[in-house]
């Protein structure tokens, strides 16, 4: 009986691991269709469903997982794997983008909107799930405000046509277990995020130095002093800032290039 037992258990999880295998390579599929799709207003509508088919997939299972799908969804999960973040970007016309998010966390699916159609800053709003400052994070820095557990998210926007931005915000949790982005932890100004933007023909470098546990990026610059603050024509130098996480803050540390960069 307990040989019967095993067989059937054994073959019940194979059945479950081959249909999600299945399910998994479906999307591949799906997404490559959508993409493909020479209809903005259709690929923007396909590209919902697809958001959608993710997140029933993702929540299946109490941690968080990383699906076998494109490179072009980001995948990043706490230490613990109670919380996945997973971003990633659609083309829409004229060289934009919208972004699209789900965050699993053990309080259940959340499905993230994408509020910045106008490519603007937003560095003092906060945001929920319904209303999110779209990025596809590369990184995530787990780390404490007042007690309680939050993330500290690295990403790209790359909206605008003349310029893109890198994105530094924060994930943490409210009283009732849903998601909420920003908090006034960014220096003096206590800014909710932080956002550099720069010239589109340019390469940003924006990391976190595990070692020296600092968040290390390029200085920018006008490429003429004529166009002081306007940011599509800013650059890197060759220098770096960083930015450390001390006393419940992110406190920059300029001249930053004595650290060894960790890419």
């Amino acid at each position: 009986m307990k040989y019967k037992i095993f067989v059937i258990t054994a073959t019940l999880a194979a059945v479950l691991s081959n249909n999600k295998i299945s399910a998994q390579t479906n999307l591949v599929n799906e997404l490559n269709i959508i993409l493909a799709e020479g209809n903005t207003e259709q690929r923007i509508k396909s590209a919902d469903t697809f958001c959608n088919k993710i997140a029933e997939l993702i929540s299946v299972g109490a941690k968080a997982q990383k699906l076998d799908i494109p490179q072009r969804i980001s995948q990043l999960f706490s230490k613990d794997k109670n919380v996945g973040i997973y971003t990633w970007s659609m083309p829409t016309e004229r060289g934009m983008y919208k972004y699209y998010g789900i965050i699993k966390s053990p309080s259940g699916i959340f499905i993230l909107q994408d509020v910045n159609e106008n490519n603007e800053y937003m560095i003092d709003q906060k945001f929920e799930n319904n209303k999110w400052y779209g990025a596809v994070y590369y990184n995530i820095i787990e780390m404490y405000i007042n007690g309680k557990k939050a993330y500290t998210l690295l990403g790209n926007d790359l909206k605008g046509i003349l310029s893109s931005k890198k994105v530094i915000d924060v994930l943490s949790f409210d009283d009732d277990k849903k998601p909420v982005f920003g908090a006034p932890i960014f220096g003096k100004n206590n800014n909710l995020r932080l956002i550099f933007e720069y010239n589109a023909r340019s390469t940003m470098y924006m990391q976190y130095n595990i070692e020296k546990k600092m968040i290390i990026y390029n200085f920018l610059v006008p490429v003429n002093p004529n166009f002081e603050g306007d940011y599509r024509f800013y650059v890197p130098d060759i220098s770096y800032d960083g930015l450390m996480y001390k006393n419940g803050k992110w406190t920059l540390v300029e001249e930053a290039i004595t650290f060894e960069r960790n890419d």
